[in-house]
């Protein structure tokens, strides 16, 4: 039998931060900050050749209630990235970063995560209780 031939050539992955990357690694710092009562999750999905990636909020202790703060789109190619339901697109990681950055720790996200803590800050004693 003949040997195979590989046309493929050198593959690796691109140099980059991807959106989910970056996402994640948002969501992996929310825990921490309230003593894992809430935690941020990110579900990623294709639809209709795009990447969709969900930035939610859930709560474990009720029943891991689940809150969706954004969703973005982005094709192959990263960037620009589309906040979905915002008519909002990011061009670049700065970009990106910069709104993610706002969102995260604008007065609306602290509300909801202000209004979340007070649903399971039922002991008097916890630094979360109201």
């Amino acid at each position: 039998m003949a040997a195979q031939t590989d046309f493929w050539g050198d593959i690796a992955p691109t140099a980059v931060r991807t959106p989910v990357a970056i996402l994640r690694e948002q969501a992996s710092l929310l825990g921490a900050k309230t003593k894992n009562l809430i935690e941020a999750t990110v579900f990623t999905e294709s639809v209709r050749g795009s990447f969709r990636h969900v930035f939610n909020l859930v709560v474990p202790a009720l029943d891991h209630y689940t809150y969706n703060l954004f969703a973005i789109d982005h094709g192959i190619d990263f960037y620009p990235v589309t906040v979905l339901n915002r008519d909002l697109k990011l061009e670049t990681e700065e970009a990106f970063t910069n709104w993610l950055r706002t969102e995260l720790s604008s007065d609306n996200t602290k509300k909801v995560i202000g209004n979340l803590l007070a649903q399971v800050a039922v002991d008097p004693r916890s630094p979360w209780a109201v």
